[in-house]
């Protein structure tokens, strides 16, 4: 079971509505494409896609939140989601996806074998020419004290509590260089990488063809 479980309803009602970010990989996306959300929580960013160019049915998502899971195939039915681990193995076959996009999703990745799993993985699923759209958290700097005197600070992998009942996350500092590096290192090409409003950390990419 996912933590996110635990409060999942909760986590849900604060991700209702588009980010700003949204539109930087907007334009990357054609009519008829084929899209695989990894980390979908409760499927939002498939109301910002809508059908027009995304058609019903062309939208995949992957969570390993049941809990979250269900909220987005009662919200979106008609799509795909599936229960899964993206640090691992996918369910997709080669060449499958135009687009892959990753919202605030790739810094649950604690390690580098999980994050090195995850970008080959989507390196073999995507198509030549498709497109790859990732975006990470710039951790926030009211939890550095307490990461730091418990030694998180140095492992990149910081505490930040959920909710009024603080519930326990972790999250991987990973910076828009340090995507871009994994991207490179994985075969793709680099087209954008940014600080993106001085809230998130974005990286915009393309399977070579």
């Amino acid at each position: 079971m996912s933590h996110y479980d635990k409060f999942a309803k909760d986590f849900s009602s604060t991700r209702n509505h588009s980010w700003s970010e949204f539109e930087v990989v907007s334009p990357k996306i054609k009519k008829g494409d084929k899209l695989l959300d990894l980390g979908c929580g409760n499927g939002r960013f498939r109301e910002f896609l809508g059908t027009k160019k995304i058609a019903k049915g062309a939208y995949f998502g992957l969570d390993l939140s049941e809990g979250l899971l269900e909220i987005a195939q009662w919200t979106y039915q008609g799509d795909h989601f599936f229960k899964g681990d993206f640090g691992k193995k996918l369910p997709f076959g080669k060449d499958n996806f135009e687009v892959i996009v990753a919202i605030a999703s790739f810094h649950h990745l604690t390690d580098k074998v999980s994050q090195q799993n995850f970008l080959s993985e989507c390196h073999r699923i995507l198509k030549p020419g498709g497109t790859i759209f990732i975006t990470t958290w710039i951790l926030p700097q009211k939890y550095f004290w307490s990461n730091f005197w418990s030694g998180r600070v140095f492992s990149k992998n910081w505490l930040i509590p959920f909710g009024k009942e603080k519930h326990p996350r972790i999250y991987r500092k990973v910076t828009e260089k340090d995507l871009a590096k994994l991207l490179k290192k994985n075969g793709f090409k680099v087209e954008r990488a940014e600080k993106f409003q001085n809230r998130n950390y974005v990286v915009l990419g393309e399977k070579e063809k």
